[in-house]
């Protein structure tokens, strides 16, 4: 199975605070040395100006309008997938990209 870039996922999720496990969907930026770097998605209102409420969530395969939290990158292995949810447009992927930079 590969793993791209911009695609959202289903995936197995650990709680930072416990060793619970939870399905939720992420979206992956990068698929490098085993590591795939995927950030949180949400369907939480917007709390800060890391996070990004998608434009085309619809478009995405998200069932409701969704926020992704740049600020909370996880480190994931290919185990860690259930399935693919879809893909996130252009323009989302530009406004994402603009607040990952941000952030450096």
């Amino acid at each position: 199975m590969s793993y791209k870039k911009w695609e959202v996922w289903l995936a197995n999720v650990r709680f930072e605070d416990s060793s619970d496990v939870v399905k939720r969907p992420v979206l992956i930026v990068n698929n490098e040395k085993g590591c795939i770097i995927s950030l949180k998605m949400t369907s939480h209102a917007v709390r800060n100006d890391s996070d990004y409420l998608l434009k085309h969530w619809k478009r995405a395969g998200l069932a409701k309008e969704t926020v992704v939290r740049t600020s909370k990158i996880l480190q994931l292995i290919t185990s860690d997938f259930v399935h693919r949810i879809g893909r996130i447009s252009e323009y989302d992927i530009v406004q994402i990209q603009s607040k990952l930079v941000l952030l450096q």
